[in-house]
């Protein structure tokens, strides 16, 4: 009897490993098919990426409010903390559009095209600090600012404007937009280039704005090979639908019921 017992309990203990072993590896296979299926949507939604700046909140508003479902269109934001991330995600194909500025578009002029323009603008702010009030106390002192686009080209216009007095400030290059106001409100660098809402958060802390023209602009960028198809079209027709939509629930609401949107 005790044999036999014995037997029973090994068949038992081999027939819960089988059975385990089979649970597991079925798990495994559907872990696997969901992965698949999510990849597949992926590659099918339009991709954009965007920057926790003014500019991009009504697209960020327009997902918050499920307008592109309403549309019918699969739209996957990404979201990045610099230009140059989002121009990196363009040429990697990372993604199908992207926000970006003017020059920067003009710049990747052979990779992208502009679809729609944005009100982005750039302010040049002044660490509490430093104490400077114009831009020819600005000679030997630190900007930071992008290593492309505008704000680089204001950064360099500033340079432009004290070389007459033969005299030159340092252009620091940094990317991360957070990063940069960061270093402006500890006094790390003398003056930056920064856009909305991280400009008034500057000078909620002690940061003086100097006046610098600013004609430049945002767009959303799109991959021309990426959007050459009448379903890349549609989507992109629809995306801008829904951003419309979105900027007249802005218009109407104001910025401040949707600002913590962009604080990612």
């Amino acid at each position: 009897m005790r044999f036999y017992s014995v037997i029973i309990i090994i068949l038992c203990i081999t027939a819960s490993a089988i059975s385990c072993g089979r649970s597991a590896e079925e798990e495994q296979r559907i872990n696997q098919a969901e992965r698949d299926s999510l990849r597949r949507l992926d590659s099918l939604a339009l991709k954009v990426g965007v920057l926790p700046t003014e500019e991009c909140l009504p697209i960020v508003v327009a997902e918050k409010l499920r307008l592109f479902d309403t549309l019918n269109v699969s739209v996957h934001l990404r979201h990045y903390h610099a230009l140059s991330e989002c121009r990196i995600a363009l040429n990697n194909k990372l993604v199908e559009g992207a926000v970006i500025d003017t020059m920067l578009a003009a710049i990747m002029d052979s990779v992208v095209y502009s679809s729609m323009r944005l009100p982005m603008t750039w302010k040049l702010l002044t660490a509490k600090k430093a104490r400077i009030s114009r831009l020819d106390q600005l000679a030997d002192k630190m900007i930071a600012a992008d290593s492309h686009g505008c704000s680089h080209a204001l950064a360099q216009q500033v340079n432009d404007t004290l070389k007459v007095k033969k005299k030159q400030a340092f252009i620091i290059q940094v990317e991360d937009i957070r990063v940069r106001t960061q270093m402006l409100t500890t006094g790390n660098v003398d003056a930056a280039l920064l856009p909305e809402p991280f400009a008034a958060q500057a000078k909620r802390e002690g940061a003086r704005e100097i006046p610098l023209r600013n004609d430049n602009a945002g767009v959303v960028a799109f991959r021309k090979k990426g959007m050459n198809d009448e379903y890349r079209k549609k989507q992109e027709k629809l995306f801008i639908k829904a951003i419309q939509i979105a900027n007249d629930s802005i218009h109407r609401y104001g910025k401040d019921k949707y600002k913590n949107l962009i604080a990612w």
